[in-house]
C-alpha cells in the first residue's frame, strides 16, 4: 500500500483552478496533477491530492483559469530581441514626434554609432507619408539612421547610412528592390530582401551572446503565457547563419536553459541552401529536448502596408502595382519538390491573394507529382483571398497560419487597397472554422506583440480593442475557437497533437494561469486579463509577482 502510494505520487500538484481542458473526454476539472513533466492526474481537489506525499508541491489557483500552454505559432526571437534595443516608433503620430525620438538617441551617441528605429508607421501620421533619406538628413545628418516600418519589409536610410553601405552608388537599373528619386537618385527606401543590404555592415554575434539574446526573448515569451513559439532565426542576421543559430539553440537545450519550447522556421530563401541543409542530414522534425526542426520557409511576397504584397489586380489605392512576388512559379515548384520529396513540412510567407494562388499552385504540384502522407503545408499570413482560394485550403488540408493582431492596423486599409467585396472576404477565419480547415494564431513579432490575450480578443470582435467598429464582425470566431488557434491548433502545425495542446493524461504539463475565466466575461474584456503563471514541462517558468 505505501509503496503503491509512493509509485503514484506526484511532484505537483494545481488544485482549486477552473482548468479548461479542451479535451472533450474530460471538459473541465478543478485539479491536475504531474510527475515528470508528464500530466498523470484530472479531477477534483480531494481526487488528485490523495496522490500526493511529503515531497508534492501543492500550488492553489486560486479560482483561477488553467489552459493548455499558449503556442505562438509565427514569430522572430532574434530579431525581438534586437528590437528590443532600437528606438519605439511604434507610438510616434507623426513625422516630427519620431524625429524627436531620433535626435535624442543620436545625442547619446558618438557619431559612428548606427541610430535604429524600429515599428513607424506612417499611415498614422496626418500626412501619411513615407518619409525618405533626405527627410531623415535633416533629422541627423551626421550617423547613420536607419527606421524600419512596423511590416518589416521598408526599411529608410539616411544619406550617411546609405554612403555606408553602398547604396547610394545604386541606379534604377539595380536588381535590388529600392525607390528611387525624380533626379534618378536612390531616396532611401529599401524594400524586401534587399534590406540585407543594410545588416552586411553589423557584427553578427557570438555563440554566448546570441544565447544571452535568446534567452532574454525566451524569458520575455514565457511572461505571456506562451510555453512554445514557432520562430523563424535563420536569416535574422544579412547571410545564412543556420550553424550559428541551431548551435546556440541547441546549446541551450543540453545545458537545460531554455524555458520554452522552440519550434524552428527554416527560412532558406536559395536552392543551394536548402539542398546544403538537407545534405547535412536535417529534416523537420529533428529534435534536441526543447529545440526542434520545423517547416522549410519561403517568403513569397510584401506586405500590404508596403503596397508589395503580391495581388492578382492593382491596389485600389495604388493603380500603378499589384505589389511583389518574391519567387517564379518556376522557383516555387523546385523549391517545394526538393523539400516535399525530402519529407520536409513547408510553410510560405503569403499575403496578397496572387501569391497565395502561386504557392496553392504549386503545393498540387507537388502533391500531386509525389503523394505523401501527414504533409501539413501551411500559409503564412493567408490574409487577401477570395472564398475560392480559401476553398483550395480544405482541398489540399493546408494549414492557415493567421495573426488575429494584424487587424488592429489592417482593419482601417484593406477596403482602400483591395475594395470592400475582396476585403469582406479576406482575414476571415470565421470560413476557415466552419470550412475544417486547420487554423492557427501568431503574432509575427516583432511586427507586432507576442502578447496572445489580446490577440484572442482580435479574432473574437474584430476590432482593434480602442473602440473602432468591429470591421465585418460576421467573419470573427468564438472564444473557444480562438483559444484552440493557439494551443490544440499549434500543437497540430508542430506534429504535437499527440503530446500537447490540451490538458489531457499522459501529455506534456504545459499550462498557462490566467487571472480570470476568460470564457465568461464580455469578450472585449479578454485583452485586460492576465498571465499569473507559465508550465513549462511540470516546471514554473514565470510566475506573476
Amino acid at each position: 500500500m505505501t509503496a503503491g502510494k509512493r509509485e503514484t505520487s506526484m511532484d505537483k500538484i494545481f488544485i482549486n483552478g477552473i482548468v479548461r481542458t479542451l479535451d472533450r473526454a474530460y471538459p473541465v476539472c478543478e485539479a491536475v496533477g504531474i510527475k515528470g513533466g508528464i500530466i498523470l492526474r484530472l479531477g477534483r481537489n480531494e481526487e488528485v491530492i490523495s496522490c500526493a506525499d511529503e515531497r508534492t508541491e501543492i500550488i492553489d489557483l486560486a479560482g483561477k483559469l488553467m489552459l493548455p500552454g499558449f503556442v505562438d505559432t509565427h514569430m522572430h526571437l532574434i530579431d525581438y530581441y534586437r528590437t528590443t534595443r532600437r528606438i519605439d516608433l511604434s507610438t510616434a503620430e507623426s513625422f516630427e514626434e519620431m524625429a524627436g525620438r531620433i535626435r535624442e538617441r543620436a545625442d547619446q551617441e558618438p557619431e559612428s554609432e548606427w541610430v535604429f528605429g524600429a515599428n513607424f508607421n506612417q499611415d498614422n501620421w496626418e500626412n501619411g507619408v513615407l518619409p525618405t533619406r533626405r527627410d531623415l538628413d535633416r533629422v541627423c545628418g551626421s550617423h547613420p539612421v536607419c527606421v524600419q516600418r512596423s511590416c518589416w519589409h521598408i526599411s529608410v536610410l539616411n544619406t550617411r547610412a546609405m554612403e555606408l553601405t553602398g547604396l547610394l552608388k545604386e541606379t534604377r537599373d539595380t536588381s535590388l528592390y529600392m525607390d528611387f528619386y525624380d533626379d534618378g537618385t536612390p531616396n532611401g527606401v529599401i524594400k524586401e530582401n534587399s534590406q540585407n543590404k543594410i545588416y552586411e555592415n553589423f557584427p553578427v554575434p557570438e555563440p554566448e551572446e546570441l544565447k544571452e539574446w535568446l534567452k532574454k526573448a525566451m524569458a520575455d515569451a514565457a511572461a505571456k503565457g506562451i510555453t512554445q513559439v514557432h520562430s523563424e532565426d535563420f536569416q535574422a542576421f544579412s547571410r545564412d547563419r543556420r550553424e550559428l543559430v541551431m548551435k546556440a539553440y541547441m546549446e541551450l537545450a543540453g545545458e537545460g536553459q531554455m524555458p520554452v519550447r522552440v519550434y524552428q522556421q527554416c527560412l532558406m530563401p536559395t536552392k543551394e541552401q536548402l539542398e546544403r541543409f538537407l545534405a547535412q542530414g536535417h529534416r523537420t522534425g529533428e529534435t534536441h529536448g526543447y529545440y526542434r526542426l520545423g517547416p522549410f520557409k519561403v517568403v513569397n511576397d510584401g506586405s500590404l502596408g508596403a503596397h508589395t504584397a503580391a495581388l492578382r489586380q492593382p491596389y485600389a489605392c495604388d493603380p500603378q502595382t499589384r505589389g511583389l512576388p518574391l519567387y517564379r512559379e518556376d522557383e516555387l515548384k523546385e523549391l517545394f519538390e526538393i523539400a516535399h520529396r525530402n519529407g520536409c513540412q513547408i510553410a510560405v510567407h503569403c499575403i496578397g491573394d496572387a501569391s497565395a494562388e502561386a504557392v496553392l499552385d504549386a503545393y498540387e504540384y507537388v502533391m500531386t507529382k509525389y503523394p505523401r502522407t501527414d504533409c501539413r503545408h501551411g500559409i503564412l499570413h493567408c490574409q487577401i483571398m477570395d472564398e475560392e482560394l480559401q476553398d483550395r485550403f480544405r482541398q489540399l488540408n493546408v494549414i492557415a497560419y493567421v495573426q488575429p493582431v494584424f487587424l488592429r492596423y489592417d482593419m482601417f486599409i484593406v477596403d482602400d487597397c483591395v475594395g470592400s467585396e475582396l476585403a469582406r472576404q479576406s482575414y476571415n477565419w470565421r470560413r476557415f472554422c466552419d470550412l475544417g480547415v486547420h487554423q492557427c494564431g501568431g503574432s509575427d513579432c516583432p511586427v507586432e506583440k507576442f502578447d496572445v490575450l489580446p490577440n484572442i480578443c482580435h479574432a473574437v470582435t474584430r476590432s482593434d480593442n480602442h473602440g473602432a467598429p468591429a470591421w465585418y464582425p460576421e467573419n470573427g470566431v468564438t472564444v473557444d475557437e480562438a483559444v484552440r488557434m493557439f494551443t490544440t491548433e499549434a500543437a497540430y502545425a508542430s506534429f504535437e497533437e499527440s503530446v500537447k495542446g490540451t490538458v489531457t493524461v499522459g501529455k506534456y504539463a504545459d499550462f498557462t494561469v490566467i487571472d480570470r475565466d476568460i470564457y465568461e466575461i464580455p469578450s472585449e474584456e479578454i485583452k485586460d486579463a492576465r498571465v499569473e503563471m507559465t508550465v513549462v514541462g511540470g516546471n514554473v517558468v514565470y510566475r506573476r509577482t
